[in-house]
């Protein structure tokens, strides 16, 4: 018979090795969120190049003092709460595609929307916004079903992002389905915003802040495919 000593180390193993994940996990996304908003500054130093001197401080000053520290402070909450949520589902046995499942989501997406970086920057009282939270809904379901692998795996042996996605996803092949789920919905929110820019609620250079946007979205899921070669290539 198991003791009750036993079952006790056994749960508490289990958690260390969750808690373990988990700021693998966090940590591996604050990065790449870092990376995402240099590219960003990157790229409107790259497209006020043909904008008038006299304008390029303002657009400069704005998108870094305003846009770029709002998006890291949303960012940095939502990834808290998207791992907050999914260590919670594994700790209770919810399975995903289950009713209850469906039920946290639902009860967790509205803290998801005010802090996504997406929804951060559009108006809710534009006749779009419906349709891009419904996207925006996606978007998170597919975060969460992307996380869910890399928290449940129980190796003892794990450092490391690298290894952690080995052992969740086994092939290529998967993450690179994992990814393209997650990428998917963010490109038709950004097809949403596209079709009427007056949607973002930015005060100024709209056009140049939606280029930085699609160009960096871009870059990113490039860089993020070659990662991806990268991390299971060391395995060949």
């Amino acid at each position: 018979m198991i003791t009750e000593d036993l079952r006790t180390r056994e749960l508490t193993n289990i958690l260390h090795v969750l808690d373990r994940n988990s700021e693998i996990v966090r940590d591996h996304l604050i990065k790449k969120m870092k990376e995402s908003l240099n590219i960003g500054s990157r790229l409107i130093d790259s497209e006020l190049e043909g904008m008038a001197a006299v304008f390029r401080p303002i657009i400069k000053s704005f998108y870094s003092n305003l846009v770029q520290k709002d998006l890291e402070y949303g960012t940095i909450k939502s990834i808290n709460g998207m791992i907050r949520l999914a260590k919670k589902l594994i700790s209770d046995g919810i399975e995903p595609n289950t009713a209850e499942f469906e039920r946290r989501l639902d009860l967790k997406f509205p803290s998801y929307l005010k802090n996504d970086q997406t929804g951060r920057q559009c108006k809710r009282s534009h006749p779009n916004f419906p349709r891009l939270k419904s996207i925006l809904k996606n978007t998170f379901r597919a975060q969460i079903l992307g996380i869910l692998p890399l928290l449940k795996v129980q190796s003892k042996e794990i450092s490391y992002y690298d290894e952690l996605c080995r052992a969740a996803f086994k092939t290529e092949a998967r993450c690179k389905e994992v990814l393209q789920m997650q990428t998917q919905s963010m490109k038709e929110g950004l097809n949403v915003i596209k079709e009427d820019l007056s949607i973002l609620n930015i005060i100024t250079g709209r056009d140049l802040i939606f280029r930085v946007l699609q160009k960096g979205f871009n870059k990113k899921i490039d860089d993020f495919n070659r990662e991806i070669e990268l991390i299971f290539a060391s395995e060949a």
